[in-house]
């Protein structure tokens, strides 16, 4: 199997993402016979049966008969074949993940290993969102409440705390008269006034687990909003809870304010965006990058810049767990994959947990 590497065969077919939207899946097979699939959330404006009749008719020729172990060169003819700039990313996507994926079959390497080589990992820190809040709920500046284990000593172990936690969570606040009724994110959404009563019940769900706040355990906050003037609300928020980050702070175009923002308080949590040039925290998902060699680049870059690499899930997820090799591959500092609740999730979690096995054994 392990010869002819060309690719003789590209399908694309429409599938369906956790929000019951359509979504676009490739499978690319090999001459040596060595298969791969991914599937990509098409959002809920996407069409899936345009996407996969565009992979059939036009991308599928674009790469047939290319070598798929030359990821950075499938996937320059990918984004030179799309026709409008508006349309097809997602297939071109689909595509490149499904390429790596058949690549490293046709070596007899899993993913993790095709695209991270042969070195032992470290593991990357689970972040769990545990609380989700839509306009309205939950204070509108945060609509996402995660956590942080500090002290596991294995991804296992960090992953295990998550769901006791999430556990008591949601206990408490059954007993409390909340909903414990779940987002896409697997997060609860309860409906609270503010986060600052989010924050407290996380403190009550850490030590009713047996974690101790601040030393067993964190928590990241998830903005996502166009605000200003923050940053002392923020000063106010870490003297009263353990938060080790927040992700998307500020307003997008108030550089000023974000540069202000990293000046005063990159010693005491991780500031994470997107863009990270005022930030020291690179959050990078397959969706921003489009193909597997631009998400690579982009996780080069960020580490150049000095920054922590925290690998994300896209809005509108499927059972696709290609984001949990990537992320061990590179090496990321974190994952941010949702609640340890929702099989578009765990199957990302759960992946990782096979990883994780498999470098123990080799360990041992």
């Amino acid at each position: 199997m392990f010869g002819g590497h060309d690719i003789i065969k590209v399908t694309g077919r429409m599938v369906w993402d956790s929000r019951a939207n359509p979504a676009v899946e490739a499978e690319v097979i090999l001459e040596n016979g060595a298969h791969g699939k991914a599937m990509v959330s098409l959002g809920s404006q996407g069409n899936g049966q345009w996407e996969s009749e565009y992979i059939n008719d036009r991308l599928s020729e674009a790469v047939l008969f290319e070598e798929a172990l030359d990821q950075e060169k499938i996937d320059r003819i990918l984004l030179e074949a799309l026709e409008d700039e508006r349309k097809g990313k997602k297939s071109v996507q689909a595509i490149s993940m499904a390429a790596a994926r058949a690549a490293g079959a046709g070596l007899g390497l899993p993913l993790y290993r095709y695209l991270g080589g042969t070195t032992l990992p470290v593991m990357p820190v689970p972040v769990m969102t545990m609380m989700s809040g839509r306009d309205g709920e939950m204070g509108m500046d945060f609509p996402e409440l995660m956590i942080v284990p500090q002290t596991a000593k294995s991804y296992s172990r960090g992953l295990r705390m998550g769901a006791e936690i999430y556990h008591c969570l949601k206990r408490l606040l059954s007993i409390s008269g909340y909903s414990t009724s779940v987002g896409e994110d697997g997060g609860f959404v309860p409906g609270m006034k503010d986060a600052e009563e989010g924050l407290g019940y996380l403190m009550d769900a850490f030590q009713l687990s047996g974690h101790k706040p601040g030393v067993d355990v964190s928590v990241m906050i998830s903005v996502n909003k166009e605000q200003k003037n923050m940053i002392s609300h923020y000063l106010r928020l870490t003297d009263e809870f353990p938060i080790c980050g927040i992700f998307n702070g500020l307003w997008r175009e108030d550089s000023e304010g974000q540069s202000q923002m990293m000046k005063m308080l990159k010693d005491r949590f991780l500031m994470a965006s997107h863009d990270y040039s005022h930030a020291n925290g690179a959050v990078i998902s397959l969706e921003a990058a489009g193909t597997v060699s631009n998400a690579l680049t982009m996780v080069e870059e960020a580490r150049k810049a000095g920054c922590k690499v925290i690998i994300s899930g896209d809005s509108g997820e499927t059972e696709e767990d290609f984001l949990a090799d990537m992320a061990v591959a590179v090496g990321a500092d974190y994952v941010k994959f949702g609640a340890p609740c929702r099989g578009e999730w765990t199957a990302k979690y759960n992946e990782m947990l096979r990883i994780e096995e498999f470098y123990n054994k080799k360990k041992d």
